[in-house]
């Protein structure tokens, strides 16, 4: 059975979403903080009349990619070239996450067909629901419940 799902990618590698989820696709702003959060919360951002907490993903994830550094590097409020917000909705609870790209909406598999995997190089797998290949590409689909959990 498939889906749609839109895919994105995060330091250099691909992460896939439900389309049923995805409420719009944003250009990177800059949100307001929360005092006292954890430090991939990004802050808040308004759209519509209803207030997104925005996550940093990849910052969650623990993955980082190559930055510049010296007079090149980028402020800490600044959006690398192609930065969105992606706003979500799981659960009946909103959210944004950022995301390096949107790469484009494709029709996957469902990942829910076939187990979990037990290993996923460099993310800790309870926060993977599944993985799809697209394209000779493998795109991880994310658990946003387990994801945002605090913890």
């Amino acid at each position: 059975m498939t889906s749609s799902y839109l895919t994105f990618i995060l330091s250099g590698r691909l992460f896939g979403v439900r389309l049923s989820g995805a409420i719009e696709i944003l250009p990177w702003r800059k949100s307001r903080p929360v005092p006292l959060s954890y430090s991939y919360v990004e802050g808040l951002i308004d759209y519509r009349g209803t207030l997104y907490p925005v996550f940093n993903i990849a910052q969650r994830l623990g993955l980082s990619k190559a930055a510049p550094i010296g007079f090149t590097a980028l402020e800490k409020d600044q959006p690398g070239p192609g930065q969105s917000i992606i706003l979500l909705e799981e659960k009946s609870i909103p959210f944004g996450i950022i995301v390096d790209s949107v790469v484009k909406m494709a029709k996957l598999e469902d990942p829910s067909a076939a187990p979990a995997p037990e290993k996923t190089p460099g993310i800790e797998p309870q926060y993977v629901k599944g993985l799809v290949v697209e394209d000779d590409q493998e795109v991880m689909i994310l658990d946003f419940e387990r994801l945002l959990h605090a913890g």
